[in-house]
């Protein structure tokens, strides 16, 4: 069947209302597959849906709605247990980020989703191309009006995927919000798969001199606000600015985890747990947290952190730090904030919270970049090569990653529900579909697969599993450079263990 471009008659629910909306046409017995959580299989989604897709069409979000996309076509004969011709909508949401890929899974909350009865068509020219723009419905858990009934307008995940594996996300810095971690119970809803392995990484906008010498332990102290100024690491007495995520991002607990330890063998009382927003010295809380009204944070005060939803944020805080531009971001609670960054005067040194996902748009950019573990320089992910600085310490790179000498790395996680759950309302929301289930399944073997994370950017992620079928030997005798020695076996908690037999 092929998609047309125009206005017809129904949307996800196939509503006879939607007749006037714009959006592409979703034909009758489509199966809607809902996948929420981690931004790190969204590089390889393209190419691994070409091969599961046909007559594929590429949805986006709008710019308010940049966490979203989606791909609509009909199922090929690569996909065991779908018929091959039947037709699938599968929906990734990655705002938020981890914690969004295993909470709502498990619990079969509502959230926001695309609306695609709310879209606008498009022409793009860019190697990421895409045919509709579409806005969002629907209300999140933990924001003023959320109803976990059909009355939301939200969609309840399928599936998710986080950096790290659900265990991980215990309370209170772990999760979003403030919302309370998964009971037992509601862990045992979850069937987990490891996926690829991606690397974290040191990273610190360019006024801070490429042959600045960081240690973990110098990290780890300005996160956690131990070291307020830069005088302890390169002898000045300029702030410290922290771009970090928000509580409940994968990426964060990746980092609460390497440099203090939680939830593996920390407390949530730990000293050295990163610090957040109303920590900074420049706080202003005396706003209303709105568009008209944020929240201001003045750097020139001194030591700042910047909680960012997502990993885009990130990128924009530090670009904004080192240029001077005021950041603006609205934090999980659904409070804005504004930081001053014009105030300074300048360029800020500012350190950051991202996975290495983000090194294409490091290696482009003047203004940030990674840095060596343990050591000073600047490392480029596109050309694996050290820029500028010494080069000293250990680069985050794939030849280090897949033999184990860069330890700063998890394993991504996918899960799905396993169950029917009951709602407190008593609504009865259905375990996902077999068919459902087969195309999770090979979605999972194929973004573990060095085909679609080897050479097409998958310079941060290697393959513990090696496509997820083949023995592990003879994964590795085909794939040496991509496929790694060692693995953390589904355990973030676990060090770093070798595969000698390969």
């Amino acid at each position: 069947m092929k998609y047309s471009k125009i206005a017809l008659a129904c949307g996800l629910a196939l509503s006879a209302m939607a007749a006037q909306a714009a959006g592409p046409t979703i034909p009758a017995g489509t199966v809607t597959i809902y996948l929420t959580g981690a931004s790190a299989p969204d590089n390889f989604l393209n190419d691994t849906v070409k091969d599961m897709l046909t007559g594929e069409i590429a949805i986006r979000g709008t710019a308010d709605a940049s966490g979203y996309r989606a791909f609509l076509g009909q199922a090929t004969n690569a996909i065991p247990g779908v018929t091959a011709g039947t037709n699938i909508l599968l929906v990734k949401r990655s705002k938020g980020g981890s914690v969004w890929g295993v909470d709502p899974v498990a619990r079969a909350q509502r959230v926001e989703t695309l609306d695609l009865n709310n879209c606008t068509a498009v022409t793009t020219t860019t190697a990421d191309p895409y045919a509709w723009a579409c806005g969002v419905k629907g209300t999140d858990p933990g924001v003023a009006g959320y109803v976990n009934t059909a009355a939301n307008t939200g969609l309840i995940p399928d599936f998710g995927v986080s950096d790290v594996e659900p265990k991980l996300f215990k309370g209170p810095i772990n999760t979003e919000n403030g919302a309370p971690q998964l009971t037992t119970t509601e862990l045992s809803r979850l069937t987990s798969s490891p996926v690829n392995q991606i690397m974290m990484g040191i990273v610190a906008t360019s006024a801070v001199a490429p042959t600045t010498h960081i240690s973990r332990t110098q990290y780890g102290a300005m996160l956690a606000g131990q070291f307020d100024t830069w005088e302890q690491i390169d002898g000045s007495q300029d702030p410290v600015v922290v771009c970090r995520r928000v509580n409940g991002s994968g990426t964060q607990t990746s980092y609460n985890w390497f440099f203090a330890g939680f939830p593996c063998n920390g407390s949530s009382s730990d000293p050295m747990l990163p610090k957040t927003v109303s920590d900074s010295y420049g706080y202003d809380g005396a706003h209303a947290g709105t568009t008209l009204d944020p929240i201001l944070v003045d750097p020139t005060a001194g030591y700042t952190v910047v909680e960012n939803s997502g990993s885009g944020d990130v990128r924009n805080c530090l670009t904004r730090a080192q240029t001077g531009v005021d950041h603006q971001v609205t934090g999980s609670n659904g409070k804005v904030y504004k930081v001053l960054f014009s105030a300074v005067g300048g360029p800020s040194k500012a350190i950051g919270v991202l996975s290495l996902d983000s090194y294409v748009t490091a290696a482009a950019s003047t203004n940030w970049g990674f840095r060596m573990l343990d050591g000073a320089g600047v490392f480029n992910g596109s050309t694996q090569a050290v820029t500028a600085g010494p080069g000293t310490g250990i680069a985050p790179s794939k030849a280090n990653l897949v033999n184990g000498k860069y330890d700063f790395v998890v394993e991504l996680s996918m899960q799905r529900r396993n169950q029917a759950v009951t709602l407190a309302g008593g609504e009865v929301v259905a375990a996902p579909t077999a068919a459902k289930v087969a195309f999770f399944t090979q979605l999972v073997k194929n973004l573990g697969s060095t085909k679609y994370t080897g050479n097409d950017g998958g310079s941060f992620t290697s393959t513990p599993n090696a496509f997820a079928s083949l023995p592990t030997a003879a994964s590795y005798a085909l794939k040496p450079t991509l496929v790694t020695r060692y693995t953390r076996n589904s355990d973030t908690c676990q060090a770093l263990q070798g595969k000698p037999s390969l």
